[in-house]
């Protein structure tokens, strides 16, 4: 399989903490250029894989390799137990996108920022965590497509968004994060800015 991929991007990191869960992350070949080829929305993460298939967006991404690899189901079967995966998938994908769009603001010229943008992203990010904290209790140590997610979202707030220090009145949020990071599925795909 071969992946295009950025090194900071936690849609990347989302799909590669699930191919090291599901045992294939070994069979991961990384690639760039002509990413337009593989995806026609130009967007990491894109996936080609043995078959010469592109498969693009983390989502579909994930469920391809939940499919392919052992490991834990990180899409569950079992309707109630898929809807609250995938409800959790969703806002922990929403603070990555609501982070990034934060990110790609403040990297324009000043004079072309607009930060009620950056505050109003900063707000749909607050309010997530804030709901994420009401279920923390909830999340133990489960492998699933939501916590994986959760996972890259809060590293990427870490990496990128450290002066919202989210932990702050987060405390079981902050608790779960503290013992997910030492997986080695998190350890090994932690981002770091190009050399």
């Amino acid at each position: 399989m071969k992946l295009h991929y950025s090194q900071t991007s936690p849609f990347v990191r989302k799909v590669m903490i699930a191919a090291h869960e599901k045992g294939l992350a070994e069979r991961i070949e990384f690639v760039s250029g002509e990413l337009a080829k593989d995806n026609p929305l130009e967007k990491v993460p894109a996936l080609v894989t043995d078959k010469g298939e592109a498969l693009y967006d983390s989502l579909v991404i994930c469920d391809h390799l939940d499919a392919q690899g052992g490991g834990p189901e990180l899409i569950p079967g079992d309707p109630a137990k898929r809807s609250t995966v995938l409800r959790r998938h969703a806002l922990a994908d929403g603070i990555m996108e609501a982070a990034l769009a934060c990110v790609m603001e403040t990297r324009r010229p000043d004079d072309k920022q607009w930060p009620d943008w950056v505050t109003r992203q900063n707000g749909k990010i607050t309010r997530s965590l804030d709901a994420l904290e009401a279920e923390a209790g909830k999340l133990s140590d489960t492998v699933d497509l939501s916590t994986v997610a959760l996972g890259a979202a809060l590293g990427y707030v870490d990496f990128r968004l450290g002066h919202l220090n989210w932990r702050d009145g987060r405390p079981k949020l902050a608790t779960w994060f503290e013992a997910f990071s030492k997986r080695p599925s998190m350890a090994g795909t932690v981002p770091a800015d190009p050399a």
